[in-house]
């Protein structure tokens, strides 16, 4: 993204493939653009004339994640380069980059090949922890709105599944890291074993992962408009508490770092772990709200009662005004329909989830059986004469039905007590699956 003399681009790379980014920023030089800072995976270029420039990365494992801004041993070391003719550009935790127009070698931190490799080992490491860590806190989050739920009609939500693709994606970028960060260090190790000297030369790997993060965030901001746009308060939400707790980290963590406390590190530390606390409470008061069982759903109270199977087909009308609750979500995989009214001599209530892909019906089955093995209620299969591709579950209690074809399913948990288990079916079969 370039804003007049500005310039931001996504440069995700761990330290041991620092020569990458060196490369780059040299490249960057020669097509006019200087680097000015490092946030995150956010590279800022200020406009210049082109010309050559030679940029050194180095990484320092003694500098600590929670030590901020301009650390003791940070300082210490860019007085020895700025007196061998190199000058400080920027700094992000563990990684310093220097630069210099005229024509010198770079700086080596480390004159032992050995002493190096452990060094960035180590740094490396940590953002690996860091990266899985993160990963974790994903996988439980998206567990829990989706595949961890009683149903599966997060199927039946573009928001969701948009939300499911883009961790996914996430996470597989992050399992790739972590695969090739254990490669490099086995390799690099093998070679100290050999005397020979270990490779930082990673330029292809590094292209590709810019191509996928720049791919996910056109996902990301893609998914952010289609949220918008089809008013999931649910999905805002929690898009705005991250985007809130983000920034008030951001601006701590830059606060903090600037000062010159002596316990800047204990306070970034405690800042750290208050406002994970605090988001994971805020996150999972969310999820586990009222709002999340009907996640995506629109507020469907309506008056007119001309769904698929209503009171009418049991020669009923809702006692009151108002009584009909309705709450429906579409995608292009499912649709389901979640249909309750208390009528005046009956109450009718029912799920009904529909797909064209049989797989989709049969994976909500499954969950909804498995979810109910865990709190120990049986579903017993019943003989009906229904169709072959038809099958009936009552549980055990004999207050909630199951009726499935190939593409749809539907459970039944209200209905006309006066009728007879095989009229009951019998009428469901010739209004919904007929």
């Amino acid at each position: 993204m370039i804003i007049r003399y500005n310039k931001w681009v996504l440069f995700n790379f761990l330290p041991y493939e620092y020569k990458a980014l060196e490369k780059y920023l040299d490249d960057m030089a020669l097509k006019g653009w200087k680097l000015q800072s490092i946030k995150g995976v956010a590279l800022k270029f200020k406009k210049i004339e082109p010309k050559k420039i030679t940029y050194s990365v180095d990484v320092m494992d003694k500098v600590s994640f929670f030590d901020g801004k301009n650390s003791d041993s940070a300082l210490e070391y860019r007085e020895y380069c700025k007196a061998a003719g190199w000058d400080f550009v920027c700094e992000r935790e563990k990684i310093q980059v220097y630069c210099s127009e005229s024509k010198i070698d770079r700086v080596p931190i480390h004159t032992d090949e050995k002493e190096k490799f452990n060094c960035i080992f180590k740094a490396s490491l940590k953002y690996v922890l860091l990266s899985l860590f993160t990963v974790i806190m994903f996988l439980f989050t998206q567990c829990m709105i989706t595949i961890g739920g009683y149903n599966v009609n997060f199927l039946a939500n573009n928001s969701q599944l948009f939300s499911l693709f883009i961790v996914s994606m996430f996470i597989i970028n992050e399992v790739i890291g972590t695969i090739n960060f254990i490669i490099w260090a086995v390799k690099g190790k093998r070679r100290l074993k050999r005397e020979g000297e270990v490779s930082y030369n990673y330029f292809k790997v590094v292209k590709i992962k810019r191509i996928i993060c720049k791919f996910m965030l056109i996902i990301f901001l893609l998914y952010i408009m289609s949220i918008a746009i089809m008013g999931e308060i649910f999905a805002l939400k929690i898009s705005a508490v991250i985007f809130l707790i983000a920034g008030a980290m951001s601006i701590l963590m830059n606060f903090v770092s600037k000062t010159k406390y002596k316990k800047k590190r204990k306070i970034n530390i405690i800042s750290y772990v208050v406002i994970i606390i605090f988001t994971t409470i805020i996150i999972n008061g969310l999820i586990f709200s009222k709002v999340f069982f009907y996640y995506g759903g629109k507020d469907n109270k309506i008056k007119k009662d001309n769904y698929i199977l209503t009171l009418k087909d049991f020669n009923d009308e809702a006692a009151e005004e108002g009584s009909l609750y309705t709450n429906e979500n579409n995608s292009f995989l499912a649709s389901t329909l979640y249909y309750s009214n208390k009528g005046k001599n009956v109450n009718l209530g029912y799920e009904l989830f529909q797909s064209k892909y049989e797989w989709a019906v049969k994976y909500d089955f499954n969950n909804i059986m498995n979810s109910m093995k865990k709190i120990n209620i049986k579903y017993i299969e019943k003989e009906t004469d229904l169709p072959g591709d038809i099958k009936v579950y009552m549980n055990e209690h004999g207050h909630r039905y199951i009726m499935f074809s190939p593409n749809k399913l539907m459970e039944i948990n209200s209905w006309d007590k006066n009728l007879s288990e095989g009229e009951l079916l019998n009428k469901i079969y010739e209004e919904v699956f007929k």
